[in-house]
């Protein structure tokens, strides 16, 4: 039986040419750890394989499936896997319960994380209006998303008087899916910027990144703004939610209100995690960055190979400062 140590799902055609994917595959080789990218080229052969017990995966990591599809391959191999006692990344029954806004919305209400105010629709309510008192609770601007949605897709702000018409036209993105109407979070400015924040959660591990909901553009937090803007929050409510989703590897977006001035976890959970690089896309990941998460995700896969995969501690990891020469 061929053993392979670190195996990937990548949706795309040629994942030779992604900077995470050779980040990976370097890291594998340094650590000796036997790895394999699945690509929609080869998953079928795969998935024979694995079936025939011709082949087995230590440790996966999942950056291709459709979720709620069941007829998706890359879902099903996952499954394959999982049923094979592969450990995944993340395990495709955790993403599916944490990916519905609907249900990890009032998981995170209970558990004291800041969300914004919401309101439910339910699939069978297509006829519902609001009423008045929930209006003024939303008031405007307020947002529509699908519970089951992502990437944005789905996600229409109301600047007007809401009618059934616009929540009709969201609910064409996902026919038979739960809505969310939330309040809009605007976010207070600081040195020019918005308070806005992607922050990535990796194995205990917390990577807090400026991130601006208009231009897409990434910056890594300092130390130093962690300290001076009071930014330790951003850590309590990411860890919260990898509690309370048990998901491994996420983002999540928080805002600082410019209402009051506190922390709101505006998007909860986004698990495989975009990583274009930033040197090739101007709204893509720092690469830095996306170096970092690879060698991190390989060290998590050796730990666990040499049965060490228990979580001990939490983490913060920003960039390196940048000392000038004074003799220059």
């Amino acid at each position: 039986m061929e053993i392979v140590d670190f195996a990937v799902g990548w949706p795309g055609e040629e994942p030779q040419k992604e900077l995470f994917i050779t980040a990976l595959q370097k890291e594998c080789a340094t650590r000796g750890l036997a790895y394999l990218c699945i690509d929609p080229r080869s998953i079928h052969g795969i998935s024979s394989k694995v079936k025939k017990q011709d082949l087995k995966c230590k440790f996966y990591l999942d950056l291709a499936s459709e979720t709620f599809d069941p007829e998706d391959d890359f879902l099903k191999f996952s499954y394959l896997l999982k049923d094979s006692g592969t450990r995944i990344v993340a395990d495709p029954d955790d993403v599916k319960a944490a990916a519905d806004k609907s249900i990890t919305h009032f998981d995170l209400a209970r558990a004291q994380v800041p969300v914004p105010l919401t309101l439910l629709v339910r699939n069978w309510e297509s006829a519902r209006k609001l009423t008045g008192d929930e209006k003024e609770k939303l008031g405007l601007p307020f947002v529509i998303k699908p519970a089951l949605g992502y990437g944005q897709k789905g996600v229409k702000i109301i600047d007007h008087k809401a009618t059934l018409k616009e929540i009709a036209e969201a609910r064409k993105f996902s026919e038979g899916d739960n809505f969310l109407l939330q309040e809009f979070i605007e976010s207070k400015e600081i040195e020019g910027d918005p308070a806005w924040f992607r922050v990535f959660h990796l194995f205990g591990e917390i990577i807090p990144c400026w991130w601006n909901p208009q231009t897409h553009i990434y910056r890594q937090v300092s130390l130093k703004e962690m300290d001076m803007q009071g930014l330790l929050p951003l850590v309590r409510i990411t860890t919260e939610i990898a509690r309370i989703t048990r998901i491994d590897w996420f983002s999540c977006e928080i805002a600082i209100s410019k209402k009051d001035g506190s922390f709101v976890a505006v998007d909860y959970m986004n698990d495989q995690c975009a990583m274009s690089p930033q040197s090739q896309y101007k709204d893509g990941v720092p690469d830095d960055l996306i170096m970092h998460i690879a060698e991190r995700l390989v060290a998590k896969a050796w730990n666990y190979t040499q049965g060490r995969f228990t979580l001990t501690h939490r983490a913060i990891w920003f960039p390196k400062i940048q000392v000038k020469d004074e003799n220059v």
